[in-house]
């Protein structure tokens, strides 16, 4: 599920969604930002009733490596682990 609007969040949509996936033990949010930057403290601000796993790139001062080579290889990292977790 991807979420397109985050101001203001549309909680009870996303919420409606979620009733779909009742068997999923976990729900993650994935995104290409740092875990210091990005959504992701805004999303566990607005939705405390959620547990929330997160998958990102590590915390950093920069939201880019500087290396396109870094940055192929932490793209790769994160698509790897987003679909580590996903049980089939």
């Amino acid at each position: 599920v991807r979420i397109e609007q985050l101001y203001p969040l549309p909680i009870q949509q996303i919420k409606a969604v979620l009733k779909k996936y009742a068997n999923a033990s976990e729900i993650i949010w994935l995104q290409e930002e740092p875990e210091n930057m990005g959504a992701w403290s805004y999303m566990l601000r607005t939705m405390q009733d959620i547990s929330l796993k997160l998958i990102a790139r590590p915390e950093s001062a920069s939201p880019a490596t500087g290396s396109h080579d870094m940055h192929e290889k932490e793209q790769q990292q994160l698509v790897r682990a987003a679909f580590e977790n996903v049980m089939v």
